[in-house]
């Protein structure tokens, strides 16, 4: 796939975006579809939810939809705040492609809050699990109806919508997979693996995936166990994670083909393998970046993770890999079946 110069996206992006260390202004709100960055509500669930969304300067026709979901304890304004190491690429991603970027906001377990910034996806996790309780909200059934909502405002592709995020997001992106089959066309996942002790049924519908998870992650345990800091709910092993995938996508590891990435940033102590299951008689690929020696943190080379203390606590960033554009060239590489 053929981006766009660096510099070249630099200058649209600012262009859109003149307040880039603040983030962009919302447009005119009686003007939905004006470039940029928008607010938005809607009520489900008894609750008022909250999403912003981006247009790009030429939204394609019968454009891509990329959902785009935030961590635990993050928010849909906190991903694109400077230094959050590698979510910023997505803006200019959706001026270079032409697809509608839509971030929504999750809920404050504690308070039921949907519009601030310490929110929580309900994702699975069993709060018996947890120290802290995980929110009970509908949040498949909002993001459905937020998808109807911008295919009621937008010349969409409805084959084409495509569910990612980490952490918590990434957790959220697996059940997208696995309860809304029919509308979200594939899914990346970035340092998360599916709950031990799961409140929603194990995947039964093939989609495409990309896991993308660190070996050495201090949060998410690459070989599973209790998801940290605290007692935040025990996950399986990344290679169970991906097993149960390749089950449902007609899988089997005889499907492999292994890559390592250039290591093009030794002294970030990590490096890449690529590992793509694939078959021509299999309904979904599965691939899996395994992040040799990486952390709880998207690999980036244009965004690093700032603040000593965030570093410390996330582990080790690759620097080998831009992961939303990897993202995005697996995602778009795929489409619903009719």
């Amino acid at each position: 796939m053929q981006y766009l110069p660096r510099r070249k996206v630099w200058l649209i992006f600012l262009a859109a975006c003149p307040l880039l260390l603040w983030g962009c202004p919302a447009p005119d709100p009686a003007d939905p579809h004006a470039r940029g960055w928008h607010f938005a509500t809607l009520e489900h669930g008894g609750l008022t939810r909250h999403f912003r969304y981006y247009v790009p300067a030429h939204l394609t026709p019968a454009a891509p939809t990329v959902l785009l979901l935030h961590g635990g304890s993050q928010s849909m304004n906190k991903l694109f705040r400077r230094g959050a190491g590698g979510t910023q690429e997505w803006p200019m991603l959706a001026e270079e492609e032409g697809f509608l970027l839509l971030v929504p906001n999750g809920v404050n377990a504690e308070t039921g809050d949907a519009a601030g910034n310490h929110q929580q996806w309900n994702d699975c996790r069993q709060n018996e699990d947890m120290s802290e309780p995980m929110p009970t909200s509908d949040d498949v059934g909002f993001i459905a109806a937020m998808l109807d909502w911008a295919e009621a405002n937008f010349d969409l592709d409805s084959a084409r919508v495509y569910a990612t995020g980490a952490s918590n997001g990434g957790l959220m992106s697996y059940r997208l997979g696995m309860e809304l089959p029919g509308r979200i066309a594939a899914i990346v996942v970035f340092v998360a693996n599916l709950p031990a002790h799961s409140e929603c049924a194990p995947p039964e519908h093939p989609v495409p995936i990309m896991i993308v998870n660190g070996t050495d992650d201090p949060l998410m345990p690459y070989n599973g166990g209790e998801v940290g800091p605290g007692h935040r709910g025990p996950v399986l092993s990344t290679e169970a994670t991906l097993q149960a995938w390749l089950q449902v996508n007609g899988l089997d590891a005889e499907d492999l083909q292994t890559t390592p990435l250039p290591d093009t940033d030794p002294a970030d102590g990590s490096r890449i393998v690529q590992l793509r299951y694939d078959a021509e008689d299999a309904p979904a690929e599965v691939v899996l970046y395994r992040v040799e020696g990486g952390g709880h943190a998207l690999p980036s080379i244009a965004h690093p993770i700032s603040g000593l203390l965030v570093r410390t606590l996330l582990g080790p960033q690759n620097h080998d890999l831009e992961g939303a554009r990897a993202a995005w060239e697996f995602l778009s590489n795929h489409r619903l079946e009719n």
